[in-house]
C-alpha cells in the first residue's frame, strides 16, 4: 500500500483526540500491539488503544507481531472515536523510517 507519504503522524494515545482531521487520509500510529487475528482473513492488529489495522492478505505481517510489541502502522484512517479507530488498509512500517508524531 503505497498512497504517498502519511500525512501526519500520531502516538495511538493522541490519535482519538486529534485524528477526525485525518479521516479518509494516511496516517502513522505508533503503539502496543494488543491482539493479533490471522483467521479469518482479513488479518488484524489491535493496539492497546483501541486502534484496530486492518491488514486483509497480509497475514505474514501480522503473524510477525506479538502482544507487547511496539509498532508502526500505515493506512488509511477510517474511522476514529474515543477509545476506538479504524485503519484500513493498513500495513506495518519500517521502524526506522522518520516519525515525528503530532502533539496536542
Amino acid at each position: 500500500m503505497d498512497y504517498g507519504n502519511p500525512t501526519a503522524q500520531f502516538l495511538e494515545k493522541d490519535l482519538s483526540a486529534m485524528g477526525k482531521a485525518y479521516i479518509g487520509k494516511k496516517i502513522t500510529v505508533k503503539g502496543k500491539v494488543s491482539k493479533v487475528v490471522i483467521y479469518p482473513v482479513p488479518a488484524k492488529i489491535f493496539l492497546e488503544s483501541g486502534i484496530e489495522c486492518n491488514l486483509g492478505k497480509f497475514t505474514r505481517m501480522a503473524e510477525s507481531c506479538k502482544v507487547g510489541d511496539e509498532i508502526f502502522v500505515d493506512g488509511i484512517l477510517k474511522r476514529v472515536e474515543r477509545g476506538k479507530a479504524l485503519l484500513d488498509p493498513a500495513v506495518l512500517r519500517d521502524p526506522d523510517a522518520d516519525f515525528v508524531p503530532l502533539r496536542e
